[in-house]
């Protein structure tokens, strides 16, 4: 009897030295089983941070069988016990029906409750699911939580937010406002960003025109994979009207927004290829660009084909 209570007492008194810290550590190495069993000890004594990352395992799947109504559950004990990123996590859980019933009302509530304790990403979900809709106070309150989450440094924020003093939604029209949370989320190399502040500065869009600037801008967005920047400053060099005409580099950015499968970029490929625009003639790569466009719609690349002999 003595040495039974011995024993229970050894594992009660390693229960209790489990900590958090020792649990993320655990997780952090990758020991994921580990993690798990002492994540679920602390969890039963009611350790929201426990409960969330038992929420995450579950969702990602990370050393147990993804299970979204796991994730769920331990999510719904974690927000119980005012867990943001749990409230935050769950919310997307409702609005995407995933482990639970799709229920936009409950997201919302849920998304509302981890904004109003501050948590960033909570305040762009919400702004994102108001600016869904048309309405000017659900614009506004759009506009109020890409706010509260651009100071916070959130990127996306800062791009909506920006974004909505460009077209003055929800908000007066202002392009100065524009351009400041545009810069803000271009120091992060936001994409997105990044092409929308390089058209203003190509356009002079109640700013000074800095041709030098858009087209940095809109190089480092295109190199980063967006292809709206890729065609846009394709344009810019293959038009030669604000640079120097570039055929080699419109065919460059021209290609990447064909490999992303844009039928304006493939005519140009085409064209390009054709007559020997920054890149050697070739009659046979021409066809095969142009043909692709003609087959997704691009009447102007049909034509080409027929003028010119290629079909």
């Amino acid at each position: 009897m003595l040495k039974l209570l011995i024993i229970l007492g050894i594992l009660f008194s390693s229960i209790n030295a489990i900590t958090f810290e020792d649990a993320s550590k655990s997780l952090k190495e990758k020991k994921y089983f580990q993690a798990y069993e002492e994540l679920l000890i602390l969890a039963a004594n009611n350790s929201s941070d426990a409960q969330y990352n038992l929420g995450l395992m579950n969702y990602k799947g990370l050393g147990v069988e993804k299970s979204y109504e796991l994730a769920a559950f331990w999510y719904e004990k974690a927000a119980k016990n005012s867990n943001i990123r749990a409230l935050n996590n769950l919310a997307h859980m409702y609005f995407m029906g995933k482990g639970v019933k799709k229920d936009k009302t409950k997201a919302k509530e849920y998304y509302l409750l981890a904004a109003k304790k501050g948590y960033a990403l909570a305040q762009l979900n919400l702004g994102m699911i108001y600016e869904l809709s048309p309405k000017e106070e659900s614009l506004k309150q759009a506009y109020f939580w890409y706010e509260k989450a651009a100071v916070q440094g959130v990127i996306l924020a800062q791009n909506n937010l920006a974004s909505m003093y460009y077209y003055g939604k929800g908000i007066p029209k202002d392009i100065k406002k524009a351009i400041y949370w545009f810069e803000q989320a271009s120091k992060a190399n936001n994409e997105v960003a990044l092409f929308n502040l390089g058209v203003i500065y190509l356009v002079g869009d109640d700013t000074d025109k800095n041709i030098n600037r858009a087209v940095s801008l809109l190089e480092k967005s295109a190199d980063k994979g967006n292809v709206k920047a890729q065609l846009k400053i394709a344009d810019v060099y293959r038009l030669g009207n604000d640079v120097s005409q570039n055929y080699t580099k419109a065919f460059k950015y021209y290609e990447m927004a064909a490999n992303q499968g844009r039928t304006k970029a493939m005519f140009y490929l085409g064209f390009f290829y054709y007559n020997g625009h920054g890149i050697a003639k070739n009659r046979n790569e021409a066809t095969i660009w142009l043909r692709k466009a003609k087959a997704l719609g691009h009447k102007r690349s049909a034509n080409f084909l027929k003028v010119h002999n290629l079909d």
